[in-house]
């Protein structure tokens, strides 16, 4: 029985130039490995952020919450940075800029105002400030108000009058409300449209003020 050729393995090499080119894999395998150990450090950092501002939320909404005002809670968001206040409490206090649809019958504004105080380290000028945008906001519902009723006043004998063209038409009385015209809904939706569109002109170059303080 034939025996196959045996190899003095003692003889056996790699080129060199093989060699080198696996160890450049071995390498860049390795810069891999330590690139994607890098993004989990910085995956945990914003993990560690992102519970950060769960919690300062957290503690606003206690705060905006409670049914009495409780100023001592916002003690609780001094174990945090301001950034990191300002940072995960800036869109709250973006909203509180916005044109309200009634008017706060709470000491919500408030709240508001001391949240805003606190995380500014009570900044005279900048309290100041969103003081001035708290109280422009908290007139609009209120103007609004009146001028609806002005303009419902002012509307009433334009619907008297059609009221009564009506009831002789139809032979029977007819009492038109301002629900029921449609002249008069117009007149009144321009009104508040030319209403809107002055405080909301105002209120934005407010906003992109105030935004600047975050």
């Amino acid at each position: 029985m034939k025996r196959g050729k045996s190899y003095n393995t003692d003889l056996l090499f790699f080129p060199s130039c093989y060699y080198i080119d696996l160890m450049g894999k071995i390498k860049s395998a390795l810069e891999i490995a330590m690139e994607k150990t890098e993004n989990i450090a910085v995956d945990e950092n914003k993990i560690r952020a992102s519970l950060e501002e769960d919690k300062i939320k957290r503690i606003a909404g206690e705060y905006m919450g409670k049914e009495e005002k409780d100023d001592s809670i916002l003690e609780k968001l001094d174990d945090y940075s301001k950034e990191s206040q300002k940072s995960a409490l800036k869109s709250l206090i973006m909203s509180s800029a916005s044109l309200p649809t009634y008017e706060a019958a709470d000491d919500r504004f408030d709240r508001f105002t001391s949240l805003f105080s606190h995380i500014m380290d009570s900044d005279p000028e900048k309290v100041s400030f969103y003081s001035q945008i708290i109280g422009f906001v908290k007139q609009y519902p209120v103007h609004r108000k009146q001028l609806l009723e002005q303009l419902e006043a002012q509307l009433q004998p334009m619907l008297d009058q059609k009221s009564e063209e009506m009831s002789r038409q139809l032979g029977r009385t007819v009492h038109l409300t301002v629900e029921d015209d449609k002249e008069t809904l117009e007149i009144i939706e321009k009104n508040l449209e030319r209403l809107d569109k002055q405080y909301n002109d105002n209120l934005s170059q407010a906003r992109a003020e105030l935004e600047s303080f975050f």
